[in-house]
């Protein structure tokens, strides 16, 4: 598998390259890794849309031989509560992923709700730089593309920071690359960035500080 030029902060998880780790998700891989520690062992891991839950869950359910329910908010109540007893009965880790918080799941079955209540919760934080750029490049390194420092910078003081904007921009910038026949440089990140914001209604360009995500 190709190598992966990412920030000194930034690290792969294992040594199959599954899923980066920086600030934004390092507490929530320490505590997949450590799941013995849970109560009763049930955690449930919540982020927002492609910020690599399911791939985390996927990791864990190898690494523990646990179990997970993926979109846990669509599941019947009634088969979550079953679910939980099962793991408890066989002392097997239970992790429950969503990407909303347990009090949008519309839960009413109450032994269920007070279970949830006792779980532990884990969160997938916002992307930092590490995680934008080390995220823009594996996607390009898996495509067998390379992407300039100076199209990763642009993109890195300008674009709202999220996994999905990430996500889509990756896609937008591909899709131009050979639409042009060009390499994905500055000139390709800014017009995937234009057309971007222009698809979402967002007219100008909002500038962020590397350091918070906040407009500068």
């Amino acid at each position: 598998m190709s190598q992966i030029a990412l920030p000194l902060d930034t690290a792969l998880a294992g040594q199959d390259e599954r899923y980066i780790i920086t600030h934004s998700n390092a507490e929530a891989h320490d505590h997949l890794q450590n799941w013995q520690d849970w109560p009763n062992l049930t955690a449930i891991l919540i982020g927002e849309p492609a910020s690599g839950k399911t791939v985390m869950a996927q990791q864990f359910e190898r690494d523990s031989g646990g179990y997970i329910v993926d979109d846990a908010m669509a599941s019947h109540d009634d088969d979550l509560f079953h679910l939980w007893n099962h793991a408890r009965q066989e002392k097997k880790p239970l992790l429950l992923v969503s990407s909303k918080p347990v009090a949008s799941w519309g839960v009413e079955l109450p032994d269920l709700k007070s279970r949830l209540a006792a779980s532990l919760l884990i969160e997938i934080g916002p992307p930092d730089e590490a995680m934008i750029t080390g995220l823009f490049q594996k996607y390009f390194t898996a495509r067998g593309l390379s992407v300039s420092q100076e199209a990763l910078s642009y993109l890195g003081k300008r674009m709202e920071r999220t996994y999905y904007n990430v996500q889509l921009l990756s896609q937008n910038m591909d899709r131009l690359a050979i639409e042009r026949k060009r390499p994905i440089t500055r000139a390709i990140a800014k017009a995937a960035l234009e057309q971007h914001q222009a698809a979402n209604h967002k007219p100008g360009i909002e500038i962020y500080t590397a350091g918070n995500g906040e407009k500068s």
